[in-house]
């Protein structure tokens, strides 16, 4: 059994090094934009399910939607490409009978290869880094990421996915995301994520 008990804390540094790295991020992908080719974007939306690498961790289902960018480097080799996105994300999970449901804004940036069968249809795989930024969400009547339960605002992990693509138009996929970093210090294990997304090509 995993007990949670609230605690107050302040942590005003961390957050000032979170906003940091967040931005450093986030100018990170807009000069990646500007240099690359014009990417061609997506819609994106699924379904997610989440917990921690411990046991006694109940799955919760979620869901993520938002856009994505997608370009291809034929200069590296025929069918490579690498992509951003940016997608709210429900993350949620459940501790004996106490749920936690976070929301997150996450921006994966991953490197992929497609193989085209034919023109309908072609399978890809693709993997990289993330960073997740907590938004909001609630449990025992408090915020998570408040002072009082503490969940970091900064998340950052790895994911990898497989999927195919139909007609060039229209993508399904199946991956995981994997955290590098703990939930708090009350609560001191790794969010996982099994994710199924769906794609369409604006």
């Amino acid at each position: 059994m995993i007990t949670f008990v609230p605690k107050i804390r302040y942590n005003k540094f961390q957050m000032k090094k979170f906003y940091s790295l967040f931005i450093a991020v986030l100018l990170a992908v807009v000069s990646f934009s500007a240099r690359a080719v014009t990417p061609t974007w997506e819609a994106v939306a699924g379904l997610n399910f989440s917990t921690l690498d411990k046991s006694g961790v109940d799955y919760r289902p979620g869901f993520h939607a938002g856009v994505r960018g997608t370009v291809e480097i034929p200069s590296v080799t025929q069918g490579f490409y690498t992509n951003a996105a940016a997608l709210i994300t429900y993350r949620g999970f459940k501790i004996d009978s106490i749920a936690f449901n976070p929301f997150y804004l996450d921006i994966p940036i991953h490197a992929g290869y497609k193989y085209d069968m034919d023109d309908r249809f072609a399978l890809f795989a693709e993997a990289g880094p993330y960073v997740g930024v907590g938004l909001f969400g609630k449990s025992q009547g408090y915020g998570v990421f408040s002072d009082e339960l503490g969940f970091r605002r900064l998340d950052l992990g790895f994911g990898m996915f497989v999927g195919v693509e139909f007609s060039h138009k229209v993508s399904v996929s199946l991956g995981g995301d994997f955290s590098f970093l703990k939930v708090s210090d009350d609560l001191p294990f790794m969010p996982r994520s099994v994710r199924v997304s769906v794609g369409y090509k604006l």
